[in-house]
Parts: structure tokens; C-alpha cells; sequence
């Protein structure tokens, strides 16, 4: 697995030079229009819960990285809730049409985060687990490259609202090691598996799949961010 693994940690330092990161890094810009992309995340965020209860967990089994990987999704089954609590706490709640909803969560501007849970489905679909693992650990970096920047955001929006955004902030990043297993001794367990020459093919496509429909979804978030105006309470 070391060499899957050090193909994520470089497709992980390309990521992070996507300039959504760089936008939210640009202190001259306002924090909360620094998250003015928010709204975009949503077909991610929700879909994530359900891709760990229903693709990635197999119950009941005895592999013992099947079992990892059954452990991961119930910590990361969840996280949707943090979400809807900070687009409460940022204003982004504001009464909206039902057609208006529909519109937007199925519209362009989320066409390609919409794509990324459906995408790691079907790329992990009866996928070995070792398989399975290697796209999960390419998740995790991204999420920590996005975590790390929108906790220093939050960190600088909390001064101001004096609320916890547990999403977006501290809460999230710290359950969140950026890879499948929160133990050095589960992680070199991982590191040392050794996967056969058609398992690491099949690895090192589903990493590319996963850094390439992530990358897409943040250019698209980019893009909304760049054309909407964030204020307490609305997104014009």
C-alpha cells in the first residue's frame, strides 16, 4: 500500500494549490465571503452519510480490512448534521421556494459535486476491500487539505459571531486525521498490506477518479464563490 499511498500524498499537494484553497487563504477578503461556496457542498456533504452506510459498509464480515473500513463509516456517517448546523449559523438558511431548491441542488452550479459520491460508487462497486481502502485514504487527504482551511476561516469568524461551527471548523478537522485510521498502529498496519499487481492498477485508477472529481467540484465552487456575495442571512 506504501506506494498508493504515496501517490494520494502527491496528488494531495497538487490539491491544495486549487485556487479555492488559495481564495480562502486571502485574509484581505472578508471570512464569510470566504465561504461563500458553502451552499455547493450540499449534495456532497448530505450524500457522504450515505455512501458510507450504504457503499462503503459491508455487514457482517470477517475481512479484517473490510472490518476498517465498517469502523470508518460510522465515524463519518454523520457529519451532515455538523453541516446543517453551520448553515444555520452563517445565515445561510433563508427561506427559499421548493422549485427554487430543486432548481439549485440539480442546477450547474452543483453539477460536479453532485457527480462525486455517485462517482466513487460506482467506481468502488464490488471492489476489493484493499481496493476500497485506497479510495477512502484519497478521500481523507482531501478532506484535510478543505478542513484545514475552513477551520482557520471559522477560527477567524468565531471572534466575531462567537459561535462553534462545527462543520467547518476545529470539531471537524480534529476527527478527521486525514486518513482511514485515527491509530499510528492501524496505519502502519495499512502501510504494510501488500496488494497484487491488478489491485494496485485498480488503486491508482480510483485515487485518480477520487482527486479528479474533487478537483472538478472545487473549481465549480470557485466559480460560484466568485459570483455571489455572502451576508449574514442571504447569498445574492
Amino acid at each position: 500500500m506504501k506506494e498508493v499511498l504515496e501517490l494520494i500524498e502527491k496528488r494531495k499537494q497538487e490539491f491544495a494549490q486549487l485556487p479555492l484553497f488559495k481564495f480562502m487563504q486571502d485574509k484581505s477578503i472578508d471570512p464569510m465571503q470566504r465561504l461563500a461556496w458553502a451552499p455547493c457542498l450540499a449534495p456532497f456533504s448530505m450524500g457522504f452519510g450515505q455512501l458510507n452506510r450504504l457503499d462503503f459498509r459491508k455487514e457482517p464480515t470477517n475481512n479484517p480490512i473490510q472490518l476498517i473500513i465498517n469502523k470508518h463509516t460510522y465515524e463519518d456517517d454523520h457529519h451532515w448534521k455538523w453541516f446543517l448546523e453551520d448553515l444555520e449559523k452563517l445565515g445561510l438558511n433563508h427561506s427559499m421556494k421548493f422549485s427554487a431548491a430543486l432548481d439549485f441542488f440539480w442546477g450547474e452550479e452543483t453539477q460536479k459535486t453532485r457527480q462525486i459520491c455517485h462517482q466513487i460508487a460506482l467506481h468502488t462497486f464490488q471492489a476489493e476491500p484493499i481496493v476500497v481502502l485506497a479510495a477512502i485514504e484519497a478521500i481523507e487527504a482531501t478532506g484535510n487539505v478543505a478542513l484545514s482551511l475552513t477551520a482557520q476561516v471559522a477560527e477567524e469568524l468565531q471572534q466575531d459571531t462567537k459561535q462553534n461551527y462545527r462543520y467547518f471548523g476545529q470539531h471537524h478537522l480534529c476527527v478527521e486525521t486525514g486518513h482511514a485510521v485515527g491509530t499510528d498502529n492501524l496505519q502502519h498496519f495499512v502501510e504494510e498490506l501488500q496488494l497484487t499487481e491488478e489491485q494496485k492498477t485498480k488503486a491508482f485508477e480510483l485515487v485518480e477518479k477520487v482527486f479528479e472529481v474533487f478537483s472538478g467540484s472545487m473549481e465549480e465552487m470557485m466559480a460560484y464563490a466568485n459570483k455571489s456575495t455572502i451576508k449574514q442571512g442571504a447569498t445574492v
